[in-house]
């Protein structure tokens, strides 16, 4: 589940072309062990950049 949701948001919103990870984070909270991940993606063919966290 987790995999086919991070592919599926890895699209450009604009074009539907794929985007490239620019940064990528995995953070585990020492009090509840829930792990976000937060990740930067930009689309060469529209010049946009995105922010994502996901909490897996």
């Amino acid at each position: 589940m987790d995999n086919e949701y991070l592919e599926y948001t890895a699209y450009c919103p604009s074009c539907g072309r794929r985007m490239e990870v620019a940064n990528q984070y995995l953070r585990i909270d020492q009090l509840t062990g829930r792990k976000t991940l937060e990740r930067v993606m930009y689309c060469k063919s529209c010049n946009i950049k995105i922010r994502q966290y996901a909490q897996l």
